[in-house]
């Protein structure tokens, strides 16, 4: 049935159709805007995951001019066949708090556009791991996160106390966090915390009191199906872009060894109370303590790798999987040299050194210093075109082939400072590879692993994949 276009602003847009699926044999075409399943409004993928689990759906489409509604028949467990342009069919629900941390506030002109983007959108927290303060949800979000069990949530915590807490947020009013994690513990929702340690500010006992409060929301504590997970500590990060913001005291050695020793003393007693350490510090602690750096089992299942828990660990122990598949020569000769960040510099120069014992290798590392950002910035994430640009022309023992994990681009393509992949190509006149982030990625790439012979599980970062908070 066709009636007259009704403008409505949010929608997806079908990109494919499956051959022979539920969807072409329906009538769905690719352009085709999806407006509604069964006259629930589709505002992005999880509204469409959740509305089209029945069998016999109703799809409201807008097709040129004309909406259409369309039925659609498909088996329990089978796929519609719809493949969407994107995930969200409106704008990415953006912060309007003023954290006293805020990286994206620590930014320099001229960089990507998404990178002054400040989201705080619930979606992306359920979908991508981005962590989400609960201080911007409307009513109808929330009884859409409880109706659609999105689980598990990532939250920006901070500080328990609430005056604290909204002191970093950059808040006028008190901002209460344990209400609402205990609101989606009673409906069945996980939270996986996040604590940006401030020297001065949230650390000492106001650390211990927040910590001590999350675990009293775990599930072994609370006896709930659900409750607060896991809690990362990561380091405040700076830049020498701040300007004009508040005063904030940078993360030395002293200071790192110190937090190291109070938060393993309650993850021991945590481990006791809960059956798991529940509490996990960044690996940038580590580096800048100058300790090393925890064994796999203290990980556990690593609830918190995007945010920089436990990546030095895995890239050694997929190192180790790595080393016991290499060749022990080569038949052609191989000369290249690898880029990467102050952080990981140690680890990839010593898994360097292992495939420089295979017969005709020759492997060095162009260590790159964030002089772009400047401030206590050592990942690989955050490097831009311009500083690798610079480090590897005064690399004097360069070779000619470079390699480049992806993590450094965007889509593989284009650089923070918005420098295109192919542009550095240009200005450098350097061969300059891209591969994946992992050893396993990297030796496969160089031929010196087969890619068939590639385990499962998760792998490690020879670059540091962490988030940007």
């Amino acid at each position: 049935m066709a009636q007259t276009f009704i403008k409505i602003d949010n929608f997806l847009i079908v990109e494919t159709v499956e051959p022979d699926s539920p969807a072409q044999r329906a009538g769905v075409q690719s352009g085709d805007l999806l407006r509604e399943i069964d006259g629930k409004p589709i505002l992005d993928i999880l509204d469409y995951r959740f509305h089209a689990a029945e069998s016999r759906l109703t799809l409201t489409l807008q097709r040129g001019e004309i909406l259409l509604t369309v039925p659609l028949r498909k088996g329990a467990n089978e796929e519609t066949g719809i493949g969407f342009e994107s995930d969200l069919g409106d704008k990415i629900h953006t912060c309007k708090n003023k954290c006293v941390f805020c990286f994206i506030h620590q930014q320099p002109k001229k960089m990507r556009r998404s990178l002054y983007l400040m989201d705080d959108d619930f979606r992306l927290s359920f979908m991508h791991g981005n962590y989400v303060t609960l201080t911007n949800l409307s009513d109808e979000e929330w009884a859409r996160i409880k109706e659609q069990r999105l689980s598990p949530l990532y939250v920006s915590v901070h500080a328990t106390d609430p005056e604290l807490r909204r002191v970093m947020l950059g808040r006028k009013e008190p901002t209460p966090i344990l209400p609402q994690l205990r609101e989606l513990a009673d409906n069945r929702i996980d939270v996986h915390a996040q604590i940006v340690l401030c020297p001065g500010l949230n650390d000492g006992v106001n650390l211990e009191t927040t910590l001590r409060a999350l675990a009293l929301e775990h599930r072994e504590a609370t006896g709930k199906r659900a409750g607060v997970q896991s809690a990362a500590i990561v380091p405040v990060g700076m830049t020498r872009f701040r300007e004009r913001l508040p005063q904030l005291e940078k993360v030395e050695r002293d200071y790192a060894r110190d937090t190291i020793a109070t938060v393993n003393a309650l993850e021991n007693q945590f481990n006791k109370q809960l059956g798991t350490r529940f509490a996990w510090l960044a690996d940038e602690w580590y580096h800048i303590a100058g300790l090393p750096y925890p064994g796999k089992a203290h990980y556990e299942d690593f609830p918190q790798l995007e945010d920089g828990i436990g990546t030095v660990r895995l890239f050694l122990e997929d190192a180790k999987w790595v080393s016991k598949r290499l060749p022990l020569s080569v038949p052609v000769p191989l000369r290249a040299t690898l880029v990467t960040a102050e952080l990981p510099s140690t680890i990839v120069k010593e898994f360097a050194s292992r495939l420089n014992g295979i017969e005709n290798v020759e492997v060095n590392v162009c260590v790159v210093k964030n002089d772009y950002f400047g401030g206590d910035i050592h990942i690989a994430g955050l490097l831009t075109s311009q500083d690798i640009l610079t480090y590897l022309r005064a690399f004097s023992d360069r070779h000619a082939t470079v390699y480049l994990p992806k993590i450094c681009l965007r889509d593989d393509l284009v650089f923070l400072d918005d420098v295109t992949l192919e542009q550095l190509r240009d200005d450098s006149g350097m061969d300059i590879r891209i591969t994946g982030n992992t050893p396993r990625e990297l030796c496969e790439a160089m031929g010196l692993l087969n890619p068939t012979r590639a385990g499962e599980g998760k792998a490690g970062h020879w670059m540091m994949e962490e988030s940007v908070r």
